[in-house]
């Protein structure tokens, strides 16, 4: 073999050994960084993926947490509605039986008394009649009798007719809920647009409503009168029809 091939294999085998050598001591960590960076990276965009089906998992729960919470809500607010209706109907079948017993007490009694006597009676047996009712009324009271009293008078409203209602007035002692406001404007149909809302002292719990067909008086105020007027008006009709107590009657 002649020198000059013999020069050059051995300059080949020294390129080849010195390119592998460099390879392994530069390339090759290379490699290796940019394995690690990508294995990093892909590291990474697991991890983010992983905490981002974490986060849509949790507003899901709370989504169907907050509809179950609404549900739950409004089953309550049913129920308590009802239950306080028919509470407030109850604590108003017992005031009228407080009322009917103390007329028919009141009648008893009138039948063996004078009419100078029964003129009394009938006056003091229905102011005595109207205190018990309104003490009943007060310690009964809250917001159950007073949204029993609201939708008592939504009822009489309806029972009226519609067309002829306005000018109406509406008066309570506190301010009124949205809800019960929602209620009797729907009674009052068209009326209900130009009608007035205003606080009146003494009336207790309950409304006042005014309107062209005549005033219906659903408060403990208008309950308690009611009573006394009922129980004088019965007694007046069992003294042969004698009415000394007109004006007390009136009042």
């Amino acid at each position: 073999m002649s020198p000059t091939w013999t020069t050059f294999l051995f300059e080949a085998a020294n390129f080849l050994v010195l390119a592998a050598v460099l390879s392994w001591l530069f390339f090759q960590p290379v490699r290796q960084a940019l394995v690690d960076r990508r294995a990093k990276f892909e590291a990474l965009e697991d991890q983010a993926s992983k905490k981002l089906a974490d986060a849509e998992k949790v507003q899901h729960d709370i989504e169907a947490t907050r509809a179950s919470l609404q549900v739950e809500l409004n089953d309550l607010r049913t129920r308590e509605l009802d239950s306080a209706r028919r509470k407030a109907e109850q604590i108003l079948d017992e005031a009228r039986a407080v009322s009917e017993r103390e007329r028919a007490m009141s009648r008893r009694e009138a039948t063996r008394l004078s009419d100078t006597q029964r003129d009394t009676l009938a006056e003091v047996a229905a102011t005595a009649a109207a205190e018990t009712v309104g003490q009943l009324f007060r310690q009964i009271g809250g917001p159950d009798l007073h949204s029993a009293l609201v939708d008592s008078a939504c009822r009489q409203v309806r029972a009226l007719s519609p067309g002829t209602l306005a000018p109406v007035k509406i008066e309570s002692s506190a301010p009124l809920s949205d809800e019960q406001i929602t209620a009797l404007n729907d009674a009052l149909g068209q009326a209900a647009t130009n009608a007035a809302y205003r606080t009146t002292d003494g009336l207790g719990a309950g409304v006042r409503i005014a309107t062209s067909q005549g005033l219906i008086d659903a408060s403990v105020s208008g309950l308690t009168q009611f009573a006394r007027r009922s129980l004088v008006q019965e007694m007046s009709r069992h003294g042969n029809g004698h009415h000394p107590l007109q004006g007390t009657n009136n009042a």
